[in-house]
């Protein structure tokens, strides 16, 4: 009886000794219903401005679209959008927010994180 317990116990570490020497670390992968190749979720490495980029000549064609916008004075990479600061056709400098997407803009940002 003493031999069965100890094997048992025996293969209890070396099955757990092998399927912790070899985990399965799978990337975050955002489900795909039209079974098409899975989108890999990449993350953050802190400086946004080393992925995400926008010229002054950019971002003044995007904005017209929806603003007065005659000169673009100041652009700011921050955290998950860029600060555009622009003159309008009165000479008044304004200040917008353009998300990296380049789809969506506010005036002001609210941090939920601080």
């Amino acid at each position: 009886m003493n031999f069965y317990i100890k094997l048992i116990f025996l293969g209890i570490f070396v099955c757990s000794g092998i399927l912790l020497a070899f985990p399965s670390h799978q990337p975050d992968v955002i489900p795909n219903p039209l079974n098409q190749q899975p989108q890999v979720i990449e993350g953050c490495i802190g400086d946004c401005s080393s992925c995400h980029s926008i010229t002054k000549e950019e971002a003044k064609d995007i904005l017209c679209k929806k603003l007065d916008v005659k000169a673009i004075v100041n652009i700011i990479t921050k955290r998950g959008y860029f600060e555009i600061k622009y003159k309008d056709s009165k000479e008044n400098i304004k200040e917008i927010n353009l998300f990296f997407s380049k789809d969506k803009a506010c005036e002001k940002i609210i941090l939920l994180d601080e």
